[in-house]
């Protein structure tokens, strides 16, 4: 909707547009994607160290490519999601905006005005 609105049903519906969007955010999500790629591909990466180092094994050294390969691709994945989730971020924080704006145009967060002090 343009900023021009004045109609306050309008305004009204916009409003609970927006804020229904903005109850689920995309970001954390991508975010906690982030995370756990991170870890899982520390984890992978310490893991092909630790069988790379290994002369005790005979397979061992069989394994550390894989590994390796998992714990890179890990770690592109955390990257990727990472990216989404400032681009989604971003936008949240341009819809919250908006949403303030809105709330501020409906004076939903002005108090009621009291009455006289008797």
């Amino acid at each position: 909707m343009s900023a021009l609105v004045t109609d306050p049903v309008a305004l009204r519906a916009e409003h609970d547009a927006t804020l229904a969007r903005l109850s689920t955010r995309r970001s954390t999500f991508h975010f906690a994607h982030t995370a756990v790629a991170c870890f899982v591909a520390a984890i992978v990466a310490g893991a092909a160290w630790k069988l790379s180092v290994d002369r005790e094994l005979d397979w061992a050294p069989h394994l550390v490519l894989p590994a390796s390969v998992l714990s890179v691709t890990m770690a592109v994945y955390a990257a990727v999601r990472l990216v989404l989730g400032r681009r989604a971020l971003a936008g949240e924080v341009g819809e919250f905006e908006r949403l303030k704006a809105l709330r501020h145009q409906l004076k939903l967060d002005q108090p009621p005005a009291l009455p006289a002090a008797r």
